[in-house]
């Protein structure tokens, strides 16, 4: 009796879960941040990687939620301990509307989210972790083009500003992609 339960149960789940999944895609993608204001006296042009998901609301709405990271390059090391290591990892979610639903999907987007500053130093041999976490935004528009039915290739540019006790940090991304979609 237990056994069969528990296939009835199992009968049941799966399928929701292949539902759940049904439209949404995920993505990867890499670029680079250009720092700009006062954030841009301290870092260098430097790369950036990340994941990205989206679910389709409607033809032109969707919602978008990404989690990206950030190798930091530091304009002047100075007299820095060897080995530092600084990045920004954002985490953030948001809505995307399609300009002009077609095969190429060009888009405007908005997102808000965590935007987490960090640096790993090591001094004699122990490696010491800081970080800080602050709120911000970024917004930008891109291009999403489909290469078959379930990949697409992505690319975008987006302003990030990012809310810091004493200043504001900003910085722009370029970033490319390719999109698996869940049928």
């Amino acid at each position: 009796m237990k056994k069969l339960l528990l296939v009835l149960l199992l009968l049941i789940i799966i399928p929701s879960f292949s539902f759940a999944q049904k439209n949404i895609t995920l993505g990867v993608f890499g670029g680079v941040i250009i720092p700009t204001g006062t954030f841009a006296d301290g870092f260098n042009l430097s790369p950036s990687v990340g994941v990205e998901s989206y679910y389709p609301v409607d033809k032109n709405i969707d919602v978008v939620a990404d989690i990206a990271y950030s190798f930091l390059s530091l304009k002047n090391p100075g007299n820095l301990i060897s080995n530092d290591k600084y990045y920004y990892l954002e985490s953030s979610g948001g809505i995307r509307l399609n300009l002009m639903p077609s095969k190429q999907k060009f888009f405007i987007e908005a997102l808000v989210g965590g935007y987490t500053f960090g640096v790993n130093y090591t001094i004699n041999g122990i490696t010491y972790t800081n970080s800080t976490t602050n709120f911000g935004l970024n917004t930008g528009a891109g291009v999403i083009v489909p290469l078959s039915a379930q990949i697409e290739i992505a690319a975008k540019v987006k302003f990030h500003y990012i809310f810091t006790p004493v200043n504001s940090t900003s910085y722009i991304g370029f970033t490319g992609g390719f999109n698996y979609k869940f049928l």
